[in-house]
């Protein structure tokens, strides 16, 4: 076999590889003779069946077989030889066009990614951004306007009418005679939602600055479908009667509305937000302490990213996408424009992503971090907890087993490898006031 390489990026290799005619002949030879144990033919006993009527039988499936079995041995060979160590998807040029023969050699050539060589500065005592872990009284404020704007209903109100509001009315038709047409009760109409005939900025004038009591006309061009045929396509007026004023608001923030979220009183409430936001800033405060090691790291690397693992995280990424916009029934076609508008973000998070799984392979090496069986331990039973029901009690082993059949038990281990590699950037950060910045 001969290998020439050649350096095709920063992260890539092309390997031209030939293979010899002996090796080739050698292999075929292997391949028929386990094929003949296999075949089974009337009047030959296993073992028996000449090559020929095998070739005749089964030789094209043979041959296929065959070439897959030797790009990969070779292929793997080569990268052994050449001390290349292949990441992510690895392709053959023109795999299906290749043939093979006995006694001809076979020649192709792949490209393959290898993991990038940088070097990282010390990653102890990187600046990290200070942060407020406790929930202030503005922050349980905002909270409670949010509950309450969720809680927000539609009331009646003692002021005029605003945009957005609803009314009830009566209202009466009037031709441009001044005739009474037709008349309407107990009609609920929302000034942004015009009586078809009338022009919508005319429409909300109208109703906009109303009260209750009050009457108030606009001009109409009766529709062809109205329900008096003798006044289609005619000017007239519309007058209406005003009876109430409704708004959709936000209910008090008060003890009834504390109760109505199972609290027993309004400060029961803001104690309970109080803790819940300490943990969700001390949560996000930390994690922006990590990010900004990370980043600070990265920066200084300057990791190329191996392209192939960056095509397979974009894939996977929009891949997931799709499925999510199929699941919520939007049509083939519209899913496509939001893949193809989507395609240049997606790559950027393919290549962060990408670059944050060697940085962090990287600090783990220099600070001497692992993931020991305890940890992996603690973190099934974790799980196992977090998903059990009072009917249904889950045991680690019986997440052991889930994840290991789906192959998943690699991922647990880097998930668990990436949250000691944050902490300990994040605890041994240097913490500074960047606010000022």
């Amino acid at each position: 076999m001969e290998v020439q390489v050649a350096e095709t990026g920063p992260c890539s290799r092309s390997l031209q590889i030939k293979i010899t005619p002996e090796q080739v002949t050698e292999h075929l030879d292997q391949v028929y003779a386990s094929a003949a144990q296999q075949v089974q033919v009337k009047g030959f006993r296993p073992g028996k069946v000449p090559r020929k009527m095998i070739e005749k039988m089964h030789g094209a499936a043979i041959l296929e077989e065959a070439k897959g079995q030797l790009l990969n041995r070779y292929l793997q060979e080569a990268c052994e030889g050449n001390d290349i160590q292949p990441v992510g998807r690895v392709k053959v040029d023109e795999a299906e066009a290749l043939e093979v023969k006995a006694g001809e050699g076979l020649e192709f050539t792949a490209q393959v990614d290898v993991k990038p060589t940088f070097e990282i500065p010390d990653s102890k005592g990187i600046e990290i951004p200070a942060f407020e872990e406790q929930a202030n009284d503005e922050d349980v404020d905002n909270a409670l306007k949010e509950i309450a704007h969720q809680k927000r209903r539609i009331q009646s109100v003692d002021e005029p009418v605003e945009d957005g509001d609803f009314v009830k009315c009566d209202y009466t038709f009037v031709d441009a005679d001044g005739e009474d047409v037709h008349t309407k009760t107990g009609v609920q109409l929302n000034t942004r939602i015009p009586v078809n005939g009338v022009d919508a900025g005319a429409y909300a004038e109208a109703l906009v600055g109303g009260k209750a009591g009050e009457e108030r006309e606009m001009a109409i061009t009766f529709p062809d479908n109205f329900e008096k045929e003798q006044v289609r396509g005619t000017t007239g007026k519309i007058k209406v009667k005003l009876h109430e004023v409704m708004r959709v608001a936000p209910p008090p923030i008060d003890d009834e509305l504390a109760k109505a979220m199972e609290f027993e009183s309004l400060d029961a409430m803001r104690e309970d937000l109080r803790g819940r936001i300490s943990q969700e800033k001390a949560r996000l405060g930390k994690q922006r302490q990590e990010e900004a090691a990370l980043d600070h790291l990265a920066k200084a690397a300057g990791i190329t990213p191996p392209p192939s693992l960056v095509e397979e995280q974009q894939q996977a990424s929009l891949g997931a996408y799709a499925q999510r916009l199929q699941q919520q029934g939007m049509p083939e076609e519209e899913i496509q424009q939001q893949l193809e508008s989507s395609k240049e973000e997606a790559q950027k998070d393919a290549e962060r992503r990408v670059q944050m799984f060697f940085l962090i392979e990287a600090v783990a090496q220099q600070q001497g971090l692992t993931v020991e069986q305890a940890d992996l331990e603690a973190e099934l039973e974790a799980i196992a907890q977090a998903n059990s029901t009072p009917e249904q009690q889950l045991t680690a082993g019986q997440v052991f087993a889930h994840l290991k059949e789906q192959n998943r038990i690699g991922e647990l281990q880097l998930s668990l490898l990436e949250r000691k590699v944050r902490e300990f950037l994040r605890e041994n950060g240097q913490i500074v006031d960047m606010t000022g910045e």
